[in-house]
C-alpha cells in the first residue's frame, strides 16, 4: 500500500483558490430514513419491527477547524469575513480532502459572486479562541445541500488537489505555488499566517460608541489580556418543501446568537463590572451595561490592524475566584453580544468582522 497524502481545505473564490492549513475536518453526508409507524411481528420476534421506510432528504453537515491566518494581502482574513459575517446568506465554494486523494467539492455556481441557489456552502456556525502558546484558531461550521466528488486519480490531474506531497518533501520546487497564498513559514515576520496569540488584544471597552473598530476606551487603564474566545452561531434553518426532489428548498441564515469571553489580568486587580474601577458603579446603576459596552479583539499584522468586535454587549458572569499560591489571579468575563447599536444608519448586527485593513464592511 503507498503512503497517504495530507489532507486540506480549499477556498474557491472565483479564478483564485486558498490552500488552508486544517487541523481538523469532518463534514458528513448526513442520513435521516423516515420509518413507518406501522409494525410488523412473527412468533420468533422478541419485539415488533418497523414494517418500511422511505429516504429523507439529505444535507452535508460538520466542521472545519484551522488556524486563523491572513493570507497574501489578507485574501484569507477577507474571504472569512464574507462567508462569516457581511455576506453570510450566501454560500461559498470549498473543497475538502481528507487525505489528499478523494476530494468533495461544494462548489457554488456563482464563483467570485455567489449566486443564491442550492449549491455551495453555507458557515453555520464560527468559534475564535487563543491562549499562551497557541495560534488564533478557527473552528468553521459547514452545512451544504449538495457536493461532488472528484477522484485525481481519474483523468485529474493530481497536482491539482495535493497539497504537500510528502513525497516531494516541503521544500518541493512546487511549494512556491502551492503556499504562495498561504504559506506557513512566515517568511516575511510579520507573523500572521498563522497569528499567534501574542498579535492580538481582546479589550473590553467603556463609553461613548465611536463606531466599528474605531478608537476603544478600555474599562480600566493598563489591562493586559490573557486569553479570549468568539463564538458565533448563524442558527440556519433549512427549509423542507413538497416538490418531488430529496433536496431542501433553501438554506436561510437565522438571527445570529453569539457570545464571546476574556480573561484579564492587571497588577492591582481587575475591575469589578457593576462597581467599576473606581466604585462609581452600584446594583441601580452598574458601572458597564449593554447602551455603553462593547467588546473587541484587535489583530496587528505590524501595519494595519483587523478586528472581531461584538458593538453591545452584557456582562454574563464574572469569575474572580481564590487562586493558588502559585497562580496568577485574572478576572474572567462571559459576555453575550446583543447587537441592535446604530452607526451611520446603520443597525449592527451582534457580530462584525473588519476586512484585511481594519475597515467595516456593512452587512
Amino acid at each position: 500500500m503507498g503512503m497517504g497524502y495530507q489532507g486540506f481545505v480549499k477556498f474557491v473564490d472565483g479564478a483564485n483558490d486558498y490552500v488552508v492549513l486544517a487541523t481538523a475536518s469532518s463534514v458528513n453526508l448526513v442520513l435521516e430514513p423516515i420509518y413507518s409507524t406501522a409494525v410488523w411481528g412473527a412468533g420468533w420476534y422478541n419485539a415488533a419491527s418497523a414494517a418500511h421506510y422511505a429516504d429523507n432528504a439529505i444535507r452535508f453537515e460538520g466542521s472545519v477547524d484551522i488556524e486563523m491566518q491572513k493570507g497574501a494581502s489578507g485574501a484569507i482574513w477577507n474571504l472569512l469575513e464574507k462567508w462569516i459575517s457581511s455576506e453570510r446568506a450566501y454560500s461559498r465554494s470549498l473543497e475538502i480532502s481528507p487525505d489528499g486523494a478523494r476530494v468533495y467539492v461544494y462548489a457554488n455556481s456563482g464563483g467570485a459572486t455567489p449566486n443564491y441557489d442550492l449549491t455551495g456552502a453555507w458557515n453555520s456556525s464560527a468559534s475564535f479562541s487563543t491562549s499562551e502558546g497557541s495560534f488564533v484558531t478557527a473552528s468553521l461550521g459547514v452545512i451544504a445541500l449538495d457536493r461532488s466528488e472528484e477522484d485525481p486519480a481519474g483523468n485529474t490531474d493530481f497536482s491539482d488537489y495535493t497539497y504537500i506531497s510528502q513525497k516531494e518533501g516541503v521544500i518541493a520546487s512546487a511549494c512556491s505555488t502551492l503556499l504562495a497564498a498561504t504559506n506557513p513559514l512566515n517568511p516575511d515576520a510579520s507573523n500572521v499566517n498563522p497569528i499567534p496569540y501574542w498579535r492580538t488584544n481582546a479589550v473590553l471597552s467603556r463609553g461613548t460608541y465611536p463606531g466599528p473598530f474605531g478608537t476603544t476606551v478600555p474599562a480600566q487603564t493598563d489591562l493586559e489580556t490573557v486569553e479570549w474566545s468568539v463564538d458565533v452561531s448563524q442558527n440556519p434553518v433549512i427549509l423542507y418543501t413538497c416538490n418531488g426532489n430529496r433536496l431542501p428548498t433553501a438554506v436561510l441564515q437565522g438571527p445570529q446568537d453569539v457570545t464571546g469571553t476574556v480573561v484579564l489580568y492587571h497588577t492591582d486587580g481587575v475591575f469589578d463590572p457593576i462597581l467599576g474601577p473606581t466604585g462609581s458603579g452600584n446594583l441601580t446603576q452598574p458601572y458597564m451595561y449593554a447602551e455603553n459596552t462593547w467588546f473587541q479583539v484587535a489583530i496587528n499584522d505590524g501595519t494595519n490592524d483587523c478586528f472581531f468586535e461584538l458593538p453591545a454587549v452584557v456582562v454574563e458572569s464574572d469569575d474572580y475566584g481564590i487562586a493558588g499560591q502559585d497562580s496568577v489571579t485574572n478576572r474572567s468575563f462571559s459576555v453575550k453580544g446583543l447587537g441592535g447599536r446604530c452607526d451611520s444608519a446603520v443597525t449592527l448586527p451582534p457580530f462584525i468582522m473588519s476586512d484585511n485593513t481594519g475597515a467595516f464592511v456593512s452587512p
